[in-house]
């Protein structure tokens, strides 16, 4: 299993060369309002073709200015960096993504706002990329998914201190066909990783529309029952308002730490599920989290399958909120072998614990405070 806060140290991740005080930002890098790029940060003018030409030429920081794009912009070679400062970028095309990010150990600190039009803002194919300290906002689709950042990748990703905001796919009715997939930060692979992962320390909000969930790691390919390893560390992220699951794991060798999760809606969504959701994946810890009162379902489930029960389930020291009113189970496993659960904490209604077809588990400190009549 991954030990928590234990970040892997990479090329990408070492500390960047500071702009002395004395020497400005245009005579150390590209300014993509000057000549021959030409763009005008006026959050008017159509930028995306000065915005590309100037990443062609190995722009890394973005000038002042808010810089309208209408299809979307790639950034190539290993080694890139992309920092947007007191810069933003604006989506303002149906559908398109924002900014796709392609080479190995890239750095990227960007402002995209997605207009209520894109439907990515940014989508990161290298490995051991770092994605830190930028905003993404307001992305939308009628007809595909839409995602704040979305990471394909088995080699490794560091996703921090980021905040992602409104993103909303409304989806065609029929649940997991793809259409309706809302995803605030996304982490998937066709096979096992080959290297670890961490999302940490981000803020996420409204992840709404037909299936919203505000992170969700997936490791598969195509055959693996459990899932494939994700070497995935999901620890110490405010998560608030969701229309289907806070964290959804589809991976194996998973930890779950120290999250925030929070749910103010006036109303329950159309296809909620759990809070915490852990399907067919084995080695998962979940640990330290807080989750309160929500309209979605169960806190925390695992299931596995009949002909693959889960080992390596962990379930600890976490505080579990509910109104009186709701009466779902708090914890649930099925399909598990030898399960951890201690040291929980979940007050009011519904069940405290559900277990179904899972064996030899081993319990222990757990506290039920009801205090409903």
């Amino acid at each position: 299993m991954l030990l928590s806060g234990s970040h892997p140290i990479r090329a990408a991740d070492r500390e960047q060369p500071r702009l002395d005080s004395k020497t400005g930002v245009d005579e150390l890098v590209l300014n993509p309002k000057n000549p021959p790029f030409n763009a005008e940060g006026d959050g008017l003018t159509d930028d995306t073709v000065a915005l590309q030409a100037w990443l062609n030429a190995g722009g890394s920081l973005l000038a002042e200015g808010s810089f309208r794009i209408t299809h979307g912009l790639t950034l190539d070679g290993d080694g890139r960096t992309l920092n947007t400062m007191n810069a933003k970028i604006v989506a303002d095309g149906v559908d398109i993504t924002a900014l796709t990010v392609t080479g190995n150990n890239s750095r990227v600190s960007v402002y995209v706002n997605g207009n209520n039009k894109a439907a990515y803002g940014l989508r990161v194919t290298g490995s051991g990329s770092v994605i830190e300290n930028g905003r993404y906002v307001n992305f939308r689709s009628v007809t595909q998914s839409a995602r704040g950042i979305d990471i394909t990748t088995t080699g490794g990703a560091l996703v921090r201190n980021n905040v992602v905001r409104n993103v909303v796919s409304l989806g065609d009715k029929t649940r997991g066909n793809g259409p309706g997939f809302s995803r605030g930060i996304g982490l998937n692979a066709r096979g096992p990783a080959s290297a670890e992962s961490y999302i940490s320390n981000n803020l996420i909000e409204n992840i709404t529309g037909e299936e919203g969930d505000a992170i969700h790691v997936l490791f598969y390919d195509g055959m693996a029952n459990p899932f494939n390893s994700g070497k995935v560390t999901i620890s110490d992220n405010t998560i608030r308002n969701v229309s289907r699951r806070f964290i959804k794991v589809q991976a194996s060798d998973v930890a779950v730490e120290r999250n925030k999760l929070n749910f103010d809606l006036p109303s329950a969504p159309k296809y909620p599920s759990s809070a915490i959701d852990v399907i067919r994946s084995q080695d998962v810890r979940i640990i330290g989290n807080e989750i309160n009162p929500n309209l979605i379902g169960n806190d925390v489930a695992v299931n596995g399958t009949s002909t693959a029960p889960l080992r390596g389930i962990q379930i600890s020291d976490n505080v579990l909120r509910q109104t009186c009113s709701k009466k779902s189970v708090n914890i649930y496993l099925k399909w598990t072998s030898s399960p951890v659960v201690r040291n929980n904490v979940v007050h009011g209604g519904g069940t405290g614990l559900g277990m179904d077809s899972s064996t030899n588990a081993l319990l222990g400190g757990n506290t039920f405070r009801r205090r409903c009549t």
